[in-house]
C-alpha cells in the first residue's frame, strides 16, 4: 500500500515487514528515509536514499510497518 506526493513524499505500509520497491524516479537529489514500527510506537531512522530511480528498502524490524521517503 502506498500514498505518493510523485517527486515529493512516498508513504508505505507493509502488512508484515519485509522489502519493498518504490520508484523514486520523478524525485530528485537526496530523500530522508524513516521507518515506523507500528506495533511499538517507535520510529527508527533509515537514512537517505537518491531519487531519479526504483530503489528498494528492507524494514529493519518484524511485524506491521511504515515506511516514509521524503525531501526536506
Amino acid at each position: 500500500y502506498c500514498l505518493a506526493n510523485p517527486g515529493r513524499e512516498y508513504l508505505v505500509y507493509l502488512p508484515e515487514g519485509g522489502e519493498v520497491t518504490v520508484d523514486l524516479t520523478a524525485a530528485s537529489g537526496t530523500l530522508t528515509v524513516e521507518w515506523f514500527n507500528l506495533g511499538s510506537g517507535t520510529a527508527v531512522d533509515g537514512g537517505t536514499a537518491t531519487g531519479g530511480a526504483k530503489r528498494a528498502f528492507h524494514a529493519p524490524f518484524d511485524g506491521d510497518a511504515a515506511l516514509y521517503v521524503w525531501r526536506k
